[in-house]
């Protein structure tokens, strides 16, 4: 009985301070939503109501985020606490080995994670897809989200000069990008109408009159055409505008079981960068929610250290080891994207650094 009332307490000091650490981490990712958003769309004068929707359909993708790291930070912060007000020395006056204390750090470390990867592979997908059905709504139905007047506009394939837009047309047009030929072009017109595409993989049309078109050839640069349209229909894609449009389900946007069903069958045809990508995708469903684990693995030495301040020494700690795994995390990504470094290896080396760190650390409260 004493056990599990000890065990009770300490689950309890844990759980309080996991939900106060994820308040805050809830908090500094809801908040740099918010900017992002007003930066990228209510300053563009977007409606109200349908940014509030993109910032709901974003919440899976904060509360998959900050769990883990409310974890290490909340077990840090727990831990530190009892060290300074020397409630562990009592524990083991009372002939309780400190091993005994990594069960309930343990236990909620792992409740955190179930209910990280719970959000992340179910309601994640689910937030993403509504998320970037209605952006691509969004932007369809306000082209100045996307074409400002006077301004200059790059996207994956082309680069767009616009002119004074009123009521959805502006009074000149310059659109320079290239063929699937490799050729490049200049197209310019007096005039062109924005109209919104039934088409998903249209994002709108740029209705021209009296356009003109050079186009050069890539081989010779002294080679080119010259044509002269009194109509030009031209088609901005949303895959060089939306880079998570693809017309399709991305790996993003499915559960780990649908995934991994996806893996298999890219293994069958597809290139190895292809297959690459969505065994890191896959893998990644998996490596931040049970992050949590690990970082309680960390967490419990280091928590042991700290003889004065506990609280405070935890938290900052906590907000240095956050950084450091979350650059690991995302240099790992960009490394298995762009170089073709092992998409499994790339996301679950930050937790096994953590790991290896925590058992080293650990080792001595484990054999006392």
């Amino acid at each position: 009985m004493k056990a599990y009332t000890l065990f009770r307490y300490i689950a309890r000091e844990m759980l309080l301070y996991f939900f106060v650490c994820f308040l805050f981490f809830f908090l500094v990712f809801f908040v740099n939503q918010i900017l992002l958003m007003a930066e990228d769309i209510l300053s563009k004068k977007a409606p109200v109501r349908d940014v509030a929707s993109l910032i709901i359909f974003s919440l899976p993708a904060i509360i998959a985020t900050s769990a883990p790291f409310a974890a290490l930070v909340g077990t840090l912060m727990a831990l530190g606490r009892l060290v300074s007000d020397r409630e562990i020395l009592s524990i083991n006056a009372l002939g309780i080995p400190v091993r005994f204390v990594l069960m309930p750090v343990l236990a909620v470390g792992i409740l955190v994670s179930i209910g990280s990867f719970f959000t992340n592979d179910i309601l994640l997908p689910a937030g993403t897809i509504r998320f970037n059905r209605l952006y691509r709504k969004i932007i369809t139905s306000t082209p100045a989200l996307e074409l400002e007047s006077n301004s200059i506009k790059r996207n994956q394939n082309a680069i767009i000069v616009s002119g004074t837009i009123k009521d959805g047309v502006m009074d000149s047009l310059l659109v320079i990008d290239s063929t699937d030929s490799g050729n490049k072009r200049i197209i310019a017109a007096p005039s062109a109408e924005i109209v919104q595409s039934s088409d998903a993989a249209v994002l709108m049309t740029l209705d021209m009159a009296d356009a003109k078109i050079i186009s050069f050839d890539r081989k010779n640069r002294t080679d080119y055409d010259v044509l002269n349209a009194s109509g030009l229909s031209y088609n901005v894609l949303s895959k060089n505008i939306l880079p998570s449009y693809s017309g399709k389900v991305t790996p993003r946007e499915m559960s780990s079981r649908d995934l991994y069903a996806q893996l298999l069958e890219k293994k069958k045809g597809s290139d190895a960068k292809q297959i690459n990508l969505y065994r890191m995708e896959f893998h990644k469903k998996f490596s931040i929610p049970f992050g949590a684990f690990f970082f309680v693995v960390l967490a419990f030495p280091l928590g042991m250290f700290a003889k004065t301040n506990g609280q405070s020494v935890g938290f900052i700690f906590g907000l240095i080891i956050a950084v450091l795994y979350w650059a690991l995390l995302i240099g790992g990504q960009t490394l298995s994207v762009r170089l073709g470094f092992d998409g499994f290896v790339m996301m679950w080396l930050p937790n096994a650094l953590v790991f290896a760190t925590g058992a080293i650390l650990g080792g001595r409260y484990l054999i006392r």
